[in-house]
């Protein structure tokens, strides 16, 4: 990995972005720390030009956007102009709000979306990916909802998230090697154990848990994923010293020398 594909996802500042002077101020510290790149999520209080604007000003790309679900599937033209907008060549779908993923039927409708839209965003010379939590490795009739979705949208693009695969019992390899030609971005928050039994995981920063990302990084570079964003969903304190930190780690043992 080179450092140019090291991003940051905003979620994890998603506190800082109240205002415009307040996103300005976050993006300056995101550069400050090392990151030469950012993955954006919807925002109802900065518009996209002055996000762009914010972005070059500091020195930022726009490695994705996370597009609200319900426009990428009812209004992809509009995605394809937000992506214009903020010059980034990737959307993401992040979440599935409001589809039962114990109906194979709304699994299935789902994927035909996707795949529309997906070939909307193709048509402008974009990609739309799939971002995964848990829920999509639980099984519909014996199928697991991730095949059912993959398969009934094989223009689809990924991106994976290694924390949310292992949370839900599955090999973070095994997917990255099943997403070759498709993987096009690798989420890195690391997998933490608590010191009490029975308690949930913890959500850590990169080198902190038990993710094998000295594998998982280099094993995505091969089948040609294109960007790795750091994003930790809750942190145990300031969130910029947890990106921090994360950089550091993966400055020291993932980047290859500049």
């Amino acid at each position: 990995m080179k450092q140019h594909q090291l991003g940051a996802q905003l979620y994890t500042v998603r506190d800082y972005l109240h205002d415009l002077p307040a996103f300005k101020r976050s993006l300056e510290r995101l550069k400050a720390i090392g990151y030469e790149a950012v993955e954006l999520i919807h925002s109802d209080k900065v518009s996209d030009a002055d996000i762009a604007k914010m972005c070059d000003e500091a020195g930022l790309a726009v490695a994705a956007a996370h597009v609200k679900g319900q426009v990428l599937i009812e209004h992809p033209q509009a995605t394809v102009e937000k992506l214009q907008a903020v010059r980034s060549k990737i959307a993401v779908y992040p979440f599935p709000s409001g589809v039962d993923f114990s109906s194979r039927s709304q699994v299935e409708q789902l994927g035909r979306q996707l795949e529309q839209s997906a070939g909307v965003l193709k048509a402008a010379g974009l990609t739309l990916a799939y971002h995964n939590h848990a829920v999509e490795f639980s099984r519909v009739e014996g199928e697991l909802v991730y095949e059912i979705i993959r398969r009934t949208a094989p223009a689809l693009s990924f991106e994976l998230d290694p924390y949310w695969v292992q949370y839900a019992g599955m090999s973070p390899e095994r997917w990255i090697e099943e997403l070759d030609g498709k993987l096009i971005s690798l989420h890195l928050k690391d997998f933490g154990v608590s010191h009490k039994h029975g308690e949930q995981p913890i959500m850590s920063e990169v080198g902190a848990g038990n993710l094998g990302f000295e594998h998982l990084v280099p094993q995505s570079e091969k089948i040609g994923c294109q960007w790795f964003i750091v994003e930790q969903d809750v942190t145990p304190g300031n969130p910029f010293d947890s990106l921090e930190r994360s950089f550091q780690f993966v400055r020291s043992r993932l980047l290859e020398p500049a």
